[in-house]
């Protein structure tokens, strides 16, 4: 009898912990950002940012310097970038942040950030009509990019070192020259007559596939850096928006989306998908889930309600930890460089036992380097002129390459 209560007890406890878990932050958290080994959210529509530097127990308000509500956008050589409206603002430390000096319309809002080659980027739409435009960060300077007068961008991403963009009506956008031109790279999406069908709201990307979802709750998979997609998944209903808003990619296939239709993830390929649900709050029935991050050892959900849940890394079938990642996004700045470089992956901040193996064009190794809350800087005095090819390893593990040019 007691080892039956006890089993029945155990059972409980599992499954309760296996949960999504609810946290303090019930009403200021439709973004999320885990940044600096903390965890950060707003409340977008007013003016709430908040810390945990204990993987959601408490929050603590990171507000100085905001005036309204902001959506977090990248981090990039050691600042934080958020934005709000035409505004963006900087931080070194997720708290204490300044304007900066902007180059947008003040009809103009920012939609997204990313970076490439080191250089961060930021999309604006105008309030009304199409236009958007690019921006890139010139020293403490925003300045014009580039620009098109025929279409609305949604959302802008690095994805394996190339960049690609989301539009509202023309589906996926690709850039072989960090964002001066963009040639449309949609086949396999451009049959659907939806409206929703076009409107792709976010990008994802394992080391052997690139993702984008839609409006209309699909998800299609990229096997050749954009020439052809494929449907891998579909939570629409036809008639209205159900949108998988955001992806976060994990080791073994394993990769995670926040949608309308709650948390769900694929962990071979997107053959099939897992919806885990339990224990999240619903918004008239639907688990509206709009923003993914990770924290050492949980997942983070913000949904529309401003409601941040958690649930263990552990939880997952597979099992999956951070510091299993097989793919993540790493900067190399300057580049081409002459005296001192840094390499910087600001994913692998809270990450001990990284190192960074530098090669040349023959493959031979020229150094190691240890790498310390995401960064390594290298000396460059003792390299001769070329280009060289960068690694970071975990444990034995790739998780990031790219080249290095040393003038």
């Amino acid at each position: 009898m007691k080892k039956t209560l006890l089993s029945i007890l155990s059972l409980m406890s599992f499954a309760a912990f296996s949960q999504w878990q609810s946290t303090p932050q019930t009403f200021q958290g439709k973004d999320c950002a885990a940044a600096f080994g903390k965890l950060f959210t707003s409340g977008v529509s007013y003016n709430a940012l908040d810390v945990s530097t204990d993987e959601c127990v408490t929050f603590n308000p990171s507000n100085t310097g905001l005036t309204n509500g902001t959506r977090f956008g990248v981090v990039n050589a050691g600042v934080f970038y958020c934005f709000s409206g035409n505004n963006i603002y900087q931080s070194t430390t997720g708290n204490n942040w300044t304007v900066m000096a902007s180059a947008t319309a003040t009809n103009d809002v920012v939609k997204a950030m990313t970076v490439i080659n080191g250089t961060v980027l930021a999309v604006t739409n105008p309030v009304s009509g199409v236009s958007s435009k690019i921006f890139r960060l010139s020293g403490s300077n925003w300045v014009l990019h580039s620009s098109s007068a025929s279409l609305i961008y949604t959302t802008i991403e690095n994805l394996n070192g190339t960049l690609y963009a989301g539009t509202t009506a023309t589906c996926v956008l690709k850039s072989n020259d960090a964002g001066l031109t963009f040639t449309n790279t949609s086949t396999g999406i451009t049959p659907l007559t939806n409206f929703f069908d076009k409107y792709i709201v976010a990008f994802g990307a394992t080391s052997s596939a690139i993702y984008c979802s839609t409006l209309g709750g699909r998800v299609f998979k990229s096997t050749n850096n954009g020439v052809s997609w494929a449907q891998t998944y579909y939570i629409g209903n036809g008639s209205s928006t159900i949108g998988i808003s955001d992806f976060y990619t994990m080791s073994n296939g394993t990769l995670l989306t926040a949608s309308d239709s709650g948390f769900v993830y694929t962990n071979n390929n997107g053959a099939t998908w897992i919806k885990d649900n339990a224990g999240l709050t619903t918004t008239s029935g639907n688990y509206q889930i709009i923003k993914l991050d990770l924290t050492a050892n949980y997942i983070v959900a913000a949904d529309r309600n401003g409601t941040v849940m958690r649930k263990g890394l552990n939880q997952l079938s597979v099992g999956v930890k951070e510091n299993n990642r097989v793919s993540v996004v790493s900067n190399v700045y300057p580049n081409p460089a002459t005296d001192v470089v840094i390499i910087e992956a600001n994913d692998l901040f809270s990450d001990s036992n990284c190192e960074v193996k530098i090669t040349d064009v023959l493959g031979r190794e020229v150094a190691i380097y240890n790498m310390t809350e995401g960064k390594t800087k290298i000396n460059l005095q003792s390299y001769s002129s070329g280009i060289y090819t960068y690694r970071i390893y975990k444990s034995n593990t790739v998780l990031s390459t790219g080249k290095l040019i040393v003038n």
